[in-house]
């Protein structure tokens, strides 16, 4: 009688045993499937309405940005800022006044980089009257550049529209570098 347990005993490890090791060896991983569950989604991880930042560096206001919508969206090590509808960003020189406002419907902001991407119907307006349209800009916070290498209209204080396929100017928006110039000057006579 002791020998009928020890034979189903037996049995049953004869069945589970193939069991299992079947079992094992036809699960499968898929690197790729399993990188995609585990990677970092680019869903956005804060998004809002009707938003003002305020940079500041000393206590004093650097910066504003006003925008009707933002997603900060985190990819891997990389964090950025989009703008999906575009807004308004308010430069300001040490003294509190404003240097120069640039409007755009669409903007993205890499942390990291410190770069500004502004796009689509792009006006940058500096405080001594001189209008920029283009349809990309680019402000590098660290380099203290403000660039485009697309088409750009220039439209002086005086009334002097001037176009070029490119440019390049400092952070303040006072010293321009025009490529490829056209346009008509007027003499002041």
């Amino acid at each position: 009688m002791t020998n009928k347990p020890l034979r189903y005993y037996k049995i049953i490890k004869s069945i589970v045993v193939p069991l299992g090791i079947a079992m094992l060896l036809s699960c499968e991983n898929n690197i790729k499937e399993v990188d995609k569950l585990t990677k970092q989604s680019d869903s956005p991880s804060q998004e809002g309405k009707n938003i003002e930042y305020i940079y500041t560096d000393s206590t004093r206001i650097t910066y504003r940005a006003i925008v009707p919508e933002f997603k900060e969206i985190i990819v891997e090590e990389n964090k950025f800022n989009e703008f999906v509808k575009g807004g308004q960003i308010i430069y300001y020189n040490k003294d509190g006044s404003e240097a120069w406002n640039i409007k755009c419907k669409y903007a993205k902001n890499n942390d990291k980089e410190q770069l500004w991407e502004l796009r689509n119907d792009v006006v940058a307006v500096s405080n001594g009257g001189r209008t920029i349209n283009t349809e990309l800009m680019f402000w590098d916070q660290k380099k203290k550049l403000i660039y485009s290498d697309k088409y750009v209209r220039i439209t002086q204080n005086d009334g002097q529209i001037l176009h070029g396929t490119s440019f390049k100017a400092d952070d303040k928006l006072e010293r321009i570098q025009l490529k490829k110039v056209n346009g008509k000057v007027f003499s002041s006579r």
